[in-house]
């Protein structure tokens, strides 16, 4: 092999740093500020050469420590952050949860403040429907007296009421405002209409329950039985209007009142600390002035026993804006952090609605700005402060952990990364100082050894450079030199010889030879070297019929064969034959190209053995064949050019000599057609060998068809002026019809035109018809929904009715077994009566041992008379409900009758309603029909108008062309004239 191109030489590179950015000292920077030019204080400076001190120092450091640092850094970064953070979120996230419960309890203090005003509502609901109640408020209204037995029954059920539900109001009051009857102290006759609650019920007949004030004063007068210590002041009470109602008109004759003072009364409160498991719960009223004042309260604090609860503990000075804006936030609860003594407390308060009102729809809350009451609900932080803090203690040991975790991340990193990065460094500088042979050694498959193994590619990459760099130089020289030597000749033999002869010697072949092509892609070795041992092939001519299929494209773009063993590389035995025929066992082949078009191969054979072919031999083979092809094509050039120069001297001879004749008989040719020009067809020219003489023969035959176009051309003159003589007048007669056509043809245009405005007027009618029948037919069709609907809803109603109708026969059924029921109470109630009667005379027959059986006797019978009483009024209200029920159930049949008779009418109607669909599509079907033809009426009329004026502008063009003929006929006869006095003058004859 040449050591020209296969010899080793050490590269050294040193590296020489960048001079375009010299070191910036900071310290020399300017103590003066960007923007304004003063002097920075010497305390800021002081700081900031503090500051780049620091920086310089962590720069300084090595990477371990870097690390290190950076690592306790981030991580307690981290660390401390997400503690912080979650520690916000947690307090965050615990007081919405607290804030979200102090509602949800809010709601149970709300529940157990309406849990007595419902009570109220419910039994005196019932009570508006007493006999005794009812006659008593009809009497009054009608300004009748009550009879005593009658006042004392209605007082005797108010002051039940008065006991059973712990209220202190039960009053009739009638429609002119004036109490009837009343539970407490008589106050029969006295306008009582608390806040105008009683005539809002008289004229919306409805249950009013309401929270109000009411005043000392009023407190004093109905002297009820009030809570322990309440005295002289102001109270929240809460009222519920029934309106009484004749039972027969059903006008409404009065009102039934009763009210609940909150003030003192620890239930409504009590009941909520034990709901909830402790905290505090209050209700405040709000006075007219603006201030609040405590209605009642309990403060269980963090005692865990609810009778160890304090009572009416207020509000600091702080819960007073808590109560000011539940009264603004109108019935929406609002929330906030109170201190009440040594507890701290969520607070949620929300105001009490004035008035609900029962409607049909159900019930009415109004709330506003008026509001008096606030309901107010404590849930203590005691478990929320817990939380804190034992959330504080694991993020403490989380960062005691996370430093030890650190330390020992920080060791490993320490083997992990900065030891290798440090062999990383020494490998590194060996490379620098020249060490081809230096590579890292990898110790991981992480980044580090990425880098070790990139850095590993980038040194192999970098010596394979080198090599190829020094190899590449040399290449050029080997090919600069052997193009050297052909450089100087424009002889293609020589230029051929030279290049094969260098490019065996340079590559160390047996043989190189250059393979040309002809026009059939059969091809001749035209030059060879070739050592003495192996045959040659000089003047050899090879055929191979696939090479113009298969390889020619191939080789035109630039295709380097190599083959470094003939047998393994798949070629077919015809072409193993032809190498075998030079002992060819390897070789390489590049093209030759001129002018991009393939002119031969370079090949180059190894006859002593297989090889494999080096990559600088493959280059240096195919840079050797472009230069090549360069001088053949500059050889080619020179030669076609010498060629060229040598014809164009030749033809210039030849056409000199070959002009000079031809002028001489140009001469002659003139001399004889002289007689043509003035008018004599009859002279010839004489015709001679030659270009002129086939130019003398042409015009002979010019001449004797000129003559016999002469002639036809008189007599048709002639002839032409008789014609035109004679057909002057029917022309002129052809022309005065086409203008009378024409005019016959506009008024016909006219009449189609009317006709056409009227057919259009016709198809927009039936468009317009086809629309509305149309729109008949949708309408009908929906309408054919809408009593599909009505039917299924119908029927629907009719199951609704026949199963309400079952249920209330169920209802009256069940009364009737209230009523077996009442008997059955009424019995005992009677046999009762008569123990107590026998008691009673038993206890007489005892004398003064039996007084105190006597009074239990008369006790018994007093309870006796009572529970038949409530019997008998418990027998009423059953035989009404029965009565009330029978007549729903009548009523109920008598809907399902209606309801089927509606659902049949229904029916029918649908019937009807499908008749008038069906026609309404008939019609629709033949108004479109008729439109149809309509559209199509006008299209035709459109077309027979069109036509016509087509016709119209045609008779215009005749009557116009007609009368333009008319003209060229008469300007026809004065040309003829004039052409048959001009072809007078030829002489033909």
């Amino acid at each position: 092999m040449n050591n020209r191109l296969h010899g080793n030489t050490t590269l050294t590179s040193e590296y020489q740093p960048s001079s375009l950015n010299p070191p910036v000292n900071l310290e020399q920077q300017s103590n003066y500020s960007l923007g304004l030019g003063a002097p920075i204080p010497q305390h800021q400076q002081a700081q900031q050469g503090l500051i780049k001190s620091l920086f310089q120092r962590f720069y300084n450091l090595s990477i371990g420590r870097k690390q290190l640092i950076a690592l306790i850094a981030s991580e307690l970064v981290s660390i401390v952050g997400i503690s912080l953070v979650g520690r916000y979120l947690i307090t965050s996230n615990l007081q919405t949860l607290s804030l979200e419960q102090a509602k949800s309890e809010l709601a149970v203090t709300d529940i157990n403040y309406n849990i007595k005003i419902n009570q109220m509502g419910f039994g005196f609901r019932g009570q508006s429907d007493n006999p005794a109640i009812i006659q008593a408020a009809v009497l009054h209204s009608s300004g009748q007296v009550l009879t005593p037995t009658l006042k004392q029954e209605v007082k005797q059920i108010l002051t039940n009421e008065l006991k059973a539900r712990k209220i202190e109001y039960a009053t009739l009051v009638g429609k002119d405002f004036k109490i009837i009857v009343n539970g407490n102290t008589n106050r029969e006759g006295e306008i009582f209409n608390p806040d105008n609650l009683v005539s809002e019920v008289l004229n919306n007949p409805q249950q009013i329950k309401a929270t109000r004030i009411v005043t000392w004063s009023e407190i004093s007068k109905e002297s009820p039985v009030l809570p322990e210590g309440f005295s002289n002041q102001n109270a929240l009470i809460r009222y519920t209007v029934t309106p009484v109602k004749n039972s027969k008109t059903q006008e409404v004759v009065g009102a039934l009142i009763s009210g609940d003072i909150v003030n003192g009364k620890e239930p409504i409160v009590k009941g909520t600390l034990k709901a909830t498991g402790g905290g505090y719960s209050a209700v405040y009223l709000s006075q007219p002035t603006g201030e609040f004042s405590l209605a009642t309260a309990l403060d269980q604090g963090s005692s865990k026993d609810i009778n160890q609860a304090q009572t009416n503990v207020p509000l600091p000075a702080t819960g007073k804006n808590l109560l000011a804006a539940a009264i603004s936030a109108n019935g929406n609860p609002v929330t906030g952090r109170i201190k009440v003594g040594n507890q701290t407390y969520t607070m949620a308060a929300k105001a009490v609605p004035n008035k609900i009102i029962e409607t049909n729809d159900g019930l009415a809350t109004v709330v506003d700005e008026n509001s008096v009451a606030v309901l107010v609900r404590g849930t203590p932080e005691t478990a929320l402060n817990q939380l804190l803090e034992n959330s504080f203690w694991v993020e403490v040991l989380t960062i005691v952990l996370a430093l030890l975790i650190i330390s020992f991340w920080a060791l490993v990193f320490r083997r992990g990364i900065v030891k290798p990065i440090q062999h990383l460094e020494q490998t590194a500088q060996k490379f620098a100082t020249g060490d081809r042979t230096a590579r890292a050694e990898i110790f991981a498959s992480d980044e580090v050894g990425q880098l070790a193994n990139t850095f590993n590619q980038m040194a192999d990459k970098l010596t394979e450079q080198a090599i190829r760099q020094e190899n590449e130089a040399k290449l050029s020289q080997i090919v600069n030199e052997i193009t050297a030597r052909f450089r100087g000749t424009l002889n293609a033999k020589k230029i051929l010889n030279v290049a094969v002869s260098s490019t065996r010697e340079a590559i160390k072949a047996d043989r190189v030879i250059v393979y040309r092509f002809n026009e059939n892609w059969e091809g001749t070795i035209i030059a060879e070297s070739v050592g003495a041992d192996w045959p040659s092939s000089l003047g050899e001519q090879i055929t191979d019929p696939c090479f113009a299929r298969d390889y020619v494209q191939k080789y035109q773009r630039g295709r380097v064969q190599v083959l470094e063993n003939i047998y393994a590389a798949s070629l077919s035995d015809c072409h193993l034959v032809q190498l075998e025929r030079f002992a060819v066992k390897a070789n390489l082949v590049a093209p030759i190209l001129i002018d991009n078009k393939l002119y031969g191969l370079l090949i180059a054979h190894q006859c002593s053995g297989f090889r494999e072919w080096d990559d600088i031999e493959i280059n240096l083979l195919k840079q050797v064949a472009i230069p090549i092809g360069y001088a053949l094509e500059q050889s080619s050039l020179l030669e076609q050019i010498d060629t060229s120069r040598s014809r164009a001297e030749l033809t210039a001879l030849e056409q000199r000599q070959h002009n000079e004749a031809l002028q001489q008989q140009i001469l002659t040719l003139l001399s004889d057609i002289e007689g043509a020009f003035q008018g004599d067809l009859t002279v010839r020219s004489e015709v001679t060998y030659g270009e002129l003489g086939t130019v003398a023969d042409f015009f002979n035959s010019i001449v004797e068809s000129l003559r016999v176009i002469v002639t036809k051309v008189k007599a048709s003159a002639i002839q032409v002026n008789t014609a035109l003589g004679d057909n002057e007048v029917a022309i002129r007669q052809l022309a005065d019809k086409a203008l009378k056509q024409t005019d016959d043809i506009s008024l016909g245009l006219n009449s189609i035109h009317q006709m056409k405005v009227s057919i259009e007027a016709v198809a927009e009618n039936a468009r317009q018809a086809a629309l509305v029948a149309h729109r008949a037919s949708s309408t009908a069709q929906h309408n054919g929904e809408a009593m599909d609907l009505a039917v299924q809803n119908t029927l629907k109603l009719r199951s609704t009715i026949g199963d309400t109708a079952k249920k209330v026969k169920r209802l009256g059924e069940s009364s009737q077994q209230i009523s077996h029921v009442v008997a059955l109470i009424n019995q005992i109630a009677m046999q009762t009566n008569f123990l107590a009667i026998n008691a009673g005379l038993e206890a007489t027959r005892s004398g003064t041992e039996g007084e105190g059986f006597a009074i239990i006797a008369e006790e018994v019978a007093s309870l006796a008379a009572r529970c038949a009483d409530a019997t008998q009024e418990i027998e009423q209200i059953v035989k009404k409900i029965q009565r009330e029920t029978t007549e729903v159930v009548k009523a109920m049949e008598q809907g399902t009758q209606q309801v089927v008779e509606g659902t049949h009418i229904v029916e029918n109607a649908k019937t009807s309603l499908n008749e008038i669909l069906n026609v309404s599509a008939q019609i629709d079907e033949l108004v479109q029909s008729i439109s149809a033809a309509t559209a199509s009426q006008v299209e035709t009329s459109q077309a027979v108008s069109k036509l016509m004026q087509d016709i119209s502008k045609v008779s215009v063009l005749t009557s116009n062309d007609s009368r333009k003929v008319c003209q060229s006929l008469q300007q026809t006869v004065e040309i003829s004239q004039e052409l048959q006095a001009t072809v007078e003058m030829f002489k033909v004859n």
